[in-house]
């Protein structure tokens, strides 16, 4: 894709869009209020990673720049999270570091590193499928690993090996369709021309489903029913990805200034909520008299003002904070 001043701009909005309900997902309460708020909210990890693959190509592929951009923050922010969890024994932050380090496991968005280094190493093969004609079983890949791995075990009451549960945590097969789509859209190996009319009553039907499903797992006991890896989740999260590549596509947009700043601002977002999360819960009586979704507002304005301000104190050195 020729990626025009409008259309980065687009795209830093989209990414002020995915940051804020990555924010409201971490703050929704467990059980029922994610059956309800989740559908509307699933869209935003596979939103970076569709934009990801929309930006990639393999003829451009530097996949270590990519990835030394992103390790040294994941470290930085790894250790952190350990010293927040782990400050009453201090013996154990150098074990526990390493630890965490290896599974991503320092808080509850890290894993999102590992996919994204994942989906960078793996492009030239993406690359191959998306140009053969055998492309269309790309989009089989997410579909059979929530089946088999998450959905069978689920229905079945069967508990996944904990070294297997590991490695699914941090597997970007799940996430494939979402980067899939758009690496076929943004180097012109897929053409979808559906009126946004029809999009949007797809897009309504794919999120009745998707509270149905996420309501079908709360009877089954799973807390934590509102997953953004269920069937109806990966089928709302392409037909939105769809709708907003033919955003990015017409240039047709307004200017939004703070979803403009919170897109610029977007991956100290991620790397930084849980542990303002976390400071904010320490205050006494805060996460009692604080419901959803004003935490979720209050933890996603004091992250934008520390990467904010962050920026201008750090300068370059930001970077390394992912700032």
């Amino acid at each position: 894709m020729l990626i025009t001043n409008k259309k980065s701009y687009i795209i830093q909005i989209l990414r002020g869009i995915a940051i804020i309900a990555v924010v409201f997902i971490h703050n929704t309460p467990i059980g029922v209020p994610q059956v309800i708020c989740r559908p509307f909210l699933n869209f935003s990890v596979g939103l970076f990673l569709f934009l990801s693959g929309v930006l990639s190509n393999a003829d451009k592929w530097k996949p270590w720049k990519r990835i030394k951009k992103v390790a040294i923050p994941y470290l930085i922010w790894t250790l952190i999270y350990v010293v927040l969890h782990t400050y009453n024994t201090p013996v154990q932050i150098p074990i526990e570091f390493i630890k965490k380090s290896i599974t991503g496991s320092s808080a509850a968005m890290m894993y999102y590193i590992f996919v994204y280094c994942e989906f960078t190493l793996l492009i030239p093969m993406i690359d191959k499928l998306a140009k053969s004609k055998f492309k269309y079983l790309g989009f089989a890949i997410s579909p059979l690993e929530i089946i088999v791995m998450r959905l069978l075990p689920q229905v079945a009451g069967y508990e996944i090996n904990k070294y297997i549960s590991l490695i699914m945590s941090v597997s970007c097969l799940g996430w494939f369709s979402y980067f899939y789509l758009g690496y076929l859209l943004g180097n012109g190996l897929l053409n979808i021309n559906y009126a946004n009319a029809k999009l949007y009553i797809a897009l309504v039907i794919s999120l009745i489903l998707q509270i149905a499903e996420g309501y079908w797992y709360y009877l089954m006991g799973n807390q934590n029913c509102g997953t953004q890896l269920k069937l109806s989740s990966v089928l709302t999260g392409c037909i939105f990805m769809i709708i907003v590549y033919n955003i990015i596509e017409s240039e047709k947009y307004r200017e939004i200034k703070p979803l403009y700043l919170l897109g610029e601002c977007s991956f100290g977002i991620y790397f930084s909520h849980i542990a303002i999360m976390s400071v904010l819960n320490h205050i006494p009586h805060y996460s009692e008299m604080i419901i959803f979704p004003i935490n979720a507002i209050i933890a996603l304005l004091i992250s934008f003002l520390f990467v904010f301000v962050g920026k201008r104190l750090l300068g370059k050195n930001s970077r390394y904070l992912a700032l």
